[in-house]
């Protein structure tokens, strides 16, 4: 499959990273608009705008969720253009072969992230895109999931919630410990049986704490604790929702 990708953000670079040795996909162009190249190492063809006179397959668009309206807008009708955005519509593509690849991970600067069995959402309008889209997570290894519009902006909501949400209560966990001379690595063995042992129970059988026994000695003992109100807002919120959850 030939494949222009546009976008050099941190997805953008994932893929580019995963498509560029790839002996099942040929990387026709990187439309990457910082780059001061005209060619990465592995010889593509290195673009801070798409060119048209590269002809390929498929048009990834690994960009921002406000720049999918308008890049569309700047491509042929009659390409196949697929976004990969998890809180935006198909109906931001205007061309009639249209799609969605959206990769169900997180990614940072400076992490390597495996393709092997990753989840990747894919939508389209006909049955061959589709089948298209499947192939093209296949070459990677990783795993194809048929998914609506309207159930991949529920699925990214999910995604925030824990994902993002729950990495700040990292952040707030990493603070505090900070704050009184701990060790937050200390809690790494925790954080990481919180998630295996979702693979085999689900969250709500999983869910332990203090919030759980109705223990208000210590719920009240770790509110004198909190000095950050929002952080302590936060705490009683929290505790409230797990136990307005268990009262079901």
């Amino acid at each position: 499959m030939k494949i222009t990708l546009i976008g050099s953000g941190k997805l953008g670079t994932h893929l580019y990273k995963a498509f560029a040795t790839n002996e099942k996909i040929q990387l026709i162009q990187w439309v990457n608009r910082s780059s001061k190249k005209q060619k990465t190492k592995e010889g593509i063809p290195l673009n801070k705008q798409w060119n048209p006179n590269l002809k390929s397959d498929l048009i990834l668009l690994a960009v921002s969720d406000q720049s999918i309206s308008s890049i569309s807008k700047s491509l042929p009708k009659e390409s196949f253009v697929v976004h990969t955005s998890g809180g935006i519509s198909i109906d931001a593509l205007i061309q009639k072969r249209r799609g969605v690849f959206y990769p169900i991970q997180t990614f940072s600067e400076g992490r390597t992230v495996d393709f092997l069995k990753l989840p990747i959402g894919i939508e389209a309008e006909n049955s061959q895109d589709l089948k298209n889209l499947s192939e093209l997570v296949k070459s990677i290894d990783a795993s194809a999931v048929e998914i609506s519009s309207e159930q991949r902006q529920h699925l990214h909501l999910a995604a925030v919630l824990v994902n993002n949400f729950s990495n700040h209560l990292f952040f707030e966990a990493a603070k505090l410990c900070e704050e009184n001379q701990i060790d937050f690595r200390l809690l790494l063995p925790l954080m990481l049986e919180t998630v295996e042992k979702l693979k085999s129970l689900e969250p709500q059988e999983a869910q332990t704490g203090p919030a759980l026994r109705r223990d208000q000695e210590t719920i009240d003992h770790h509110l004198k604790l909190i000095k950050n109100s929002q952080l302590k807002e936060l705490y009683s919120l929290m505790t409230s929702a797990i136990q307005k959850n268990h009262d079901q």
